[in-house]
């Protein structure tokens, strides 16, 4: 009697464990991978592409997509950062990473290339950082950090309507060239004219150059100083 009665409890217990729901294992959320960076040179007016190109003095907008593919859960506490070379190249290789709390894998990464028509460095745009929707409207201008410790943005919710786009600037470096002073030529001298010898005849008239009234009255002084001589020699030699 004892052995039916187990056996009718056993019989009873089947039915519940062969129709029981079967447990679903938990998959976390993550961001999505794959070609998420791109560049645009907003200077000559080139869309996002990677990779992009490039001169000095040129101003570049980064874009990355954040989007969250589920299956379920919002990813918390959303972190953008992005690293540059900070040696001057003619190829810039940029790297961006989103973290969340709840990620699974906890961050995601993509890079961006910038081709250089020559050796530059790159630097950021104060204030340029934006949040923007999933139809590229401004959400809000995030604080400048993104290229240093990363920006917050928040929650990303699960759908398409969700994903999220963060942008900011980087400026290609401008290089100043040298100044090169004005060389001044040297003063030449100055030569004064040299004034005409006259010779004087006795007995003959001198035309005078018209050198002006200082050289004419000059010139009459030294004649007039030459005929005294002359008349009084000849006086002394008669009395002779």
């Amino acid at each position: 009697m004892s052995r039916l009665f187990k056996l009718a409890a056993v019989l009873s217990v089947v039915p519940a464990v062969a129709f029981a729901s079967p447990v679903r294992a938990t998959v976390q959320s993550s961001v999505e991978g794959g070609d998420i960076y791109r560049v645009k040179n907003i200077t000559k007016n080139v869309d996002f592409i990677d990779p992009a190109k490039a001169d000095a003095c040129d101003v570049l907008q980064y874009k990355v997509r954040i989007h969250n593919p589920g299956p379920t859960e919002v990813l918390t506490n959303v972190t953008v950062q992005a690293g540059f070379q900070t040696a001057a190249s003619t190829k810039n290789v940029s790297i961006i990473t989103m973290r969340a709390s709840n990620a699974s894998p906890s961050n995601t990464s993509d890079t961006a290339t910038v081709n250089l028509s020559s050796a530059q460095g790159l630097n950021y745009v104060s204030g340029s950082t934006e949040l923007l929707d999933a139809n590229g409207n401004l959400i809000k201008t995030l604080p400048d950090g993104i290229t240093q410790a990363g920006v917050s943005i928040g929650n990303v919710g699960v759908s398409v309507n969700e994903k999220r786009f963060v942008q900011f600037k980087e400026k290609v470096n401008c290089p100043t060239p040298p100044v090169t002073p004005p060389v001044t030529p040297p003063t030449p001298p100055v030569t004064l004219p040299a004034k005409p010898v006259i010779p004087v005849v006795q007995g003959k008239t001198t035309e005078l150059p018209n050198t002006g009234p200082g050289d004419v009255a000059a010139v009459f002084a030294g004649a007039s100083a030459f005929g005294a001589a002359g008349h009084y020699i000849s006086r002394r030699f008669r009395r002779n």
